[in-house]
Parts: C-alpha cells; sequence; structure tokens
C-alpha cells in the first residue's frame, strides 16, 4: 500500500468517488481537502486525484501540468490501494450486468468480491478497506482517460458502439480510452474481448501483450461461447443456455463474458450455475413494470446509448411504442432507426434531443414520430396507441429533465401506476 500519510492531497469531485477517495486517504493520515475555485493553487498539493465527473479540460489538469504536480484518477487510486487480484470490466454496455455477475459467482463459489467502481461504489474506498478476495471492478471509459500504472488481471470489454462524444468528441478518443483498460497488462494477464460486438476501427492500433480471449453466441472459438444451445468454455460444457434468467441475445453475451472471467480464475460449474439461474437484473434495465389492458409496459431507462436501446426493442414481442430522447451526447439517431425492429411502429420523442430523434426518423423514412417537452406527456401519448409494448428505452442521458436515469425509471413507473389507478 503506497504511503500517504502527511501528503497534502487535493480531491476533485465529491461524487461517490471523490468522497470514497476522501475517505480512503485521510484513513491513511493524508492531509486532504475538496477543490474549489478558491484553493486549486493556495492549498500546496502533494497529490491531486480526480473523480471521473472532472473533465480533462478543466483547470485542475491546467494547474498540476503546469505545476508538475502528479494527477491521477480515483481509480488509479483504488490500484495503488489494491493488493489483490483485480477484475476489470468496460464496454458501451453491458458492463454493470457483468461486472454484477461476475461478483455473484464468486460469491457462489464462497469467495468475498468487492464489487466497486463506475458501478455505485468506490474503489479506493473498497481497497483501502481490503476483507476481500478479488476486485471486480467496473471502469468507464470517463476512469480510463486518467489511469497511469492501472493493471488488471483480467480486462473485459463487453462492446463498443458510439457514446459519450459530448465528452470525448471523436470515437477514435472514446475507442482509445476504452483500450487504456489493458494498456498496462502484461504476458500473465488475460484480456477477454467479444467477437462479436466490437467493430475493426475500435482495435486500430490495439496490440494487447496479456492472452486474449473471446466472447460469441455464434460458434466455437477461444474462450467462452454459445453452440447448440449450451455454454462452453475451451470446449468444455458448463452449462445449458436456459440456465441463464436474464432475456435477450445481449444478456446471453453479458453472460458468457462473466463465465469467461470466472472460468479463468477456475471457478468451477456448479458455482457458475448457481449464479447465473439466481440472477436479477438491475432496476430500471427493461423491466416489466405492469400489464394494463393488455398493454406491457416496460422501463429501460438505463438505456442511455443507441446500442442499448436497439437491444431493449428487440426483446419485445409484438408492436411497440418507444419513448425515445433525453439530453444530447453528441450523436445522431441514424443507426437508432436503421436498425429498430419493424415492431416499433411509434416513437415518442421528448426532452432536449426530441428533435435530433425526429429528424433521423424522418431521413430513414421509419416510424410514426411526435416530438414532446413534457415527459408525462409524451407517455400519455404512447399509451394511447393500439400496440401491445410500451417501452421506455431512451437512447439518452436524462439530464436535461432528470437528476440521473433512476429518477427518470420512477417517474415513468409513477405515470404506469396512475394510469393502473385510473
Amino acid at each position: 500500500m503506497k504511503d500517504f500519510a502527511g501528503k497534502r492531497v487535493l480531491v476533485a469531485g465529491r461524487g461517490i468517488s471523490g468522497a470514497g477517495a476522501f475517505e480512503a486517504l485521510s484513513g491513511l493520515g493524508a492531509i486532504c481537502a475538496y477543490t474549489d475555485e478558491t484553493n486549486i493553487a493556495s492549498f500546496g498539493a502533494d497529490l491531486i486525484v480526480v473523480s471521473p465527473g472532472i473533465e480533462t479540460n478543466q483547470p485542475v489538469f491546467t494547474y498540476a501540468k503546469e505545476n508538475a504536480i502528479p494527477l491521477i484518477g480515483e481509480i488509479e487510486l483504488g490500484y495503488l490501494l489494491c493488493d489483490k487480484p483485480i477484475i476489470a470490466i468496460t464496454g458501451t454496455n453491458g458492463k454493470t450486468t457483468v461486472t454484477r455477475l461476475i461478483g455473484d459467482i464468486f460469491a457462489a463459489a464462497g469467495q468475498k468480491a468487492a464489487v466497486c467502481g463506475n458501478i455505485g461504489n468506490s474503489f479506493s474506498l473498497a481497497a483501502y478497506k481490503g476483507g476481500y478476495d478479488v476486485a471486480v471492478t467496473e471502469v468507464s471509459s470517463f476512469q480510463l482517460e486518467t489511469v497511469d500504472k492501472f493493471r488488471p488481471r483480467i480486462a473485459v470489454i463487453t462492446n463498443i458502439s458510439p457514446d459519450h462524444l459530448n465528452r470525448h468528441k471523436t470515437m477514435q478518443a472514446y475507442c482509445a480510452a476504452k483500450r487504456n483498460i489493458a494498456r498496462n497488462q502484461t504476458e500473465e494477464d488475460f484480456l477477454i474481448l467479444s467477437q462479436d460486438d466490437i467493430p475493426l476501427y475500435a482495435l486500430e492500433n490495439f496490440a494487447p501483450k496479456g492472452k486474449t480471449l473471446y466472447t460469441s453466441v455464434r460458434g466455437k472459438l477461444k474462450g467462452a461461447y454459445l453452440f447448440g444451445g449450451d455454454i462452453y468454455y475451451m470446449s468444455e460444457k458448463v452449462c445449458s443456455a436456459d440456465r441463464v434468467r436474464l432475456e435477450g441475445e445481449h444478456n446471453m453475451k453479458n453472460a458468457l463474458a462473466a463465465v469467461c472471467a470466472a472460468k479463468i480464475c477456475g471457478i468451477d460449474n456448479a458455482a457458475v450455475v448457481s449464479a447465473l439461474t439466481s440472477f436479477k437484473p438491475d432496476a430500471h434495465r427493461l423491466k416489466l413494470v405492469a400489464r394494463i389492458n393488455g398493454k406491457n409496459y416496460y422501463n429501460d431507462s438505463k438505456g442511455t446509448n443507441i446500442m442499448a436501446s436497439v437491444c431493449a426493442a428487440e426483446c419485445m414481442c409484438g408492436d411497440t411504442c418507444m419513448i425515445v430522447g433525453g439530453s444530447d451526447k453528441g450523436y445522431e439517431y441514424d443507426e437508432l432507426f436503421s436498425r429498430l425492429p419493424e415492431t416499433v411502429v411509434r416513437v415518442a420523442a421528448v426532452g432536449e434531443t426530441a428533435d435530433k430523434v425526429k429528424a433521423a426518423a424522418d431521413r430513414c423514412g421509419r416510424c410514426t414520430v411526435e416530438t414532446f417537452n413534457d415527459f408525462a406527456e409524451a407517455f400519455y401519448w404512447a399509451k394511447s396507441g393500439g400496440e401491445e409494448n410500451v417501452l421506455l428505452s431512451p437512447a439518452s442521458a436524462s439530464f436535461d429533465m432528470f437528476s440521473s436515469y433512476g429518477e427518470r425509471g420512477e417517474a415513468f413507473e409513477r405515470l404506469v401506476r396512475d394510469a393502473a389507478e385510473k
């Protein structure tokens, strides 16, 4: 564990990551302060720790560079404090599900996993507190921007598609951030890649040093795969695919990534099957809220990018009206409408990106689309049609109208409950 006693450390960001770093460093004897507009220069920092929400163009980065002060991300701090193997998971979609699944598999095997990182628990605080056998850490592209020595024993990239372009600006920069998960791996480490969902351009100039394994739902390969209705790892049958409790092809892919990581660690098949059959999905992730008068209402508020929403739409049986839109992440929505199944016949476009959503639909010649500034109005319009399903899957962030995707999902569920009462 690195010696932080007596060091003066500025922490940028007061959310879960920043607060966790502050508590961990204080417990190690560091003199800590949160950054504000006045103390960046006056505090006299020996080290600056930044939360993932702090963009690299912020003054604290400039100050650190100009004054040769070491600056690290909170995920890097967690790595410095961690004395156990690290399994790190990133990707545009599925990383939370894979992270939780791996944690559940280790628990079923009688091992303590610290499930942390972007999933909602500070990696640095978990590492400081200890008491675990393995750190299973979800890492976002924001967190991976600032890694230096971060080196997971097993790195997983679930998939890559456009997201967060309002911050990264280009797909090249976004992909480069994702690839940082494996930047410091050696021949002793493992990298798990999706054969199905990582485009070739995302791996340009990528030469990982770790042992590379793959996952696929389309046949045999070196890694974990689906074949003949069964899940295999390196030609060994693990279990029947119908043991996976989660619905949709995208979740089968998530399960394969978790199986691959677990089997690398020598976890037995019984523990894998136990976790796959008992796993409960996150709130606001393709949840059937209610069935009212023959119409199903699904909450997929966590579908905050195009491919997440496409996957949700593909899980619908019967005609569907989607609620799409929110705060702008910097991309157009043409890919959404080119990929949506024919069962999506109407779209309520809502919020900051409503006009962009409608324009993309018009260009693609798909769906009846109406725009709304009010979330409730969008819901009631979606509800008014004859479709079998109403699906909230916004393909957008929530910050134009809500504090989080969770708050947005709760608003949707309240509207469903109100509709049921009426």
